[in-house]
Parts: structure tokens; sequence; C-alpha cells
């Protein structure tokens, strides 16, 4: 009689043993969610790792630095994780010599915004700018007026007449003149002005053969009429007429 009721009161302890494991599988999940949740509270919080540097890199030739740190300035009241970086990119790029951003974050409170500058190699037209890859853009340089050539198509060809001004520039390399201003009109014809001033109407056909007929005319008779000419037209089957000042 003794020896069941001893069983049965070590039953009864076992029964009402905690359920550790139960509560652990229960538990553990639950924190983890909790911290998930304060930790996104707590980026949230722009004044939680606020930035606390701003880094400028870049060639920087024709923007001012202190116009574009004054741009980045409303954006950088917070932190990285709730940095709008797309739209900084955006307003950035908005700057006529800018012509790629790339914002970099340095975690914990450290931002780099990396800018690409635009590359001027000609005017285009009176009032625009072509960079070296053939893009127009829009931007002013007055101080560059006569030392950069001047192209222009109508259907915004820049590299095409990049490519093309290189060729006739390497056709010329023998003579004391270059291209200040390289026009193709509407119809396809060339028109050339030299940097001595000289106009040379050349057409739409057979560019390269009646250039190098203006070599050979320039060799033998009008290299020292500098002052003289005005124009030349080499838009005939052979032969070239001289406009005279």
């Amino acid at each position: 009689m003794a020896r069941k009721k001893q069983n049965t009161r070590i039953k009864a302890k076992r029964a009402f043993k905690f359920p550790w494991k139960l509560a652990a599988f229960v538990m553990i999940p639950v924190l983890l969610i909790a911290a998930i949740l304060y930790a996104k509270a707590w980026f949230n919080d722009g004044s939680n790792l606020a930035i606390s540097n701003v880094e400028v890199v870049g060639d920087l030739k024709y923007s001012d630095r202190d116009a574009i740190k004054m741009i980045i300035q409303p954006f950088i009241k917070t932190n990285l994780h709730l940095l709008d970086a797309h739209a900084l990119e955006e307003e950035l790029e908005f700057e006529p010599w800018i012509k790629s951003v790339a914002i970099i974050k340095h975690w914990p409170s450290e931002l780099v915004v990396e800018i690409t500058e635009q590359s001027p190699v000609a005017f285009w037209g009176d009032d625009r700018l072509l960079n070296h890859l053939g893009e127009i853009f829009d931007a002013s340089l007055p101080e560059k007026k006569g030392v950069m050539p001047m192209l222009y198509h109508p259907e915004d060809k820049g590299l095409e007449m990049i490519k093309q001004y290189k060729e006739i520039q390497q056709w010329l390399k023998n003579l004391p003149v270059g291209v200040s201003e390289f026009i193709v009109n509407a119809r396809g014809s060339w028109q050339i002005r030299l940097t001595n001033g000289w106009l040379l109407d050349i057409g739409k056909v057979e560019q390269e053969k009646r250039i190098r007929r203006f070599i050979v005319a320039y060799k033998k008779a009008l290299k020292d009429k500098t002052e003289k000419v005005k124009k030349i037209d080499l838009r005939y089957t052979n032969g070239l007429a001289v406009s005279w000042k």
C-alpha cells in the first residue's frame, strides 16, 4: 500500500515538470521578431546614426563644389538607411556640367558622392556643347570660343561629326591651318571654316577628294594669300573657285 502511494507521488511530480523546450521553441522566434521590429524602428529614426561626413570626389573643372554641396545638404538630414540615393543622383545630374553621379555609403555614417563631369571637345552650333562620346549637352563655356572647334549637324549626329572632324584634321595635318568650324546642312553638304578665316564649300559628295584638291592649290598658289582669300568653292568636278576680299 505504501509503495503505491510513493509511485503516485513520483508520477505527480513528473506531471508538473516545466516544458522548457517548448517554451524555448515558442519564445526564440518571438524574441527574434521583437528584435527585428526594434532594429527597424531604430533605423527608421533618422536621428540615429545620422550622416556625419560627406565627401565629394571627382575631377571638377567646370562645376561649382559649393553649389553641389548645397544641393546635397537637404538629402543628408537623416541616416544612410533612409537616404534617397536615387533622388540625390537625379537632382545632381540636372546640373549642366555633371554627366553622372555615383552614391557610395560607408557605414555607419559617411557618404561619398562621386561625380563624373562632362568632357567638352567642341561647340555644337552656337549655344550647346559636344562631349568626347558625341553626346550633346547644354552648358556655357564662353572662354573656349575660338579655342574649341564648332561642329553642327541638323540631325544631332554628334559622334559621326567628331569622327569626320578628326579625319579632316588628319587630311590637313601638313598645312599650317586647321578646322575652326565644320557644318553639315540638311542636304548633307559640308562647309568648313579654317583657323585662318577662309570658308570652304565642299559639297555633299567626294569630300576627301575635294579637300585634297584644295591642299594642292594651297601649296601651289594660295599659301601667301591668307589676307586676300574670303571663300573657296570646291563643288566642281575639277578645279575650284576663289572669292577674294
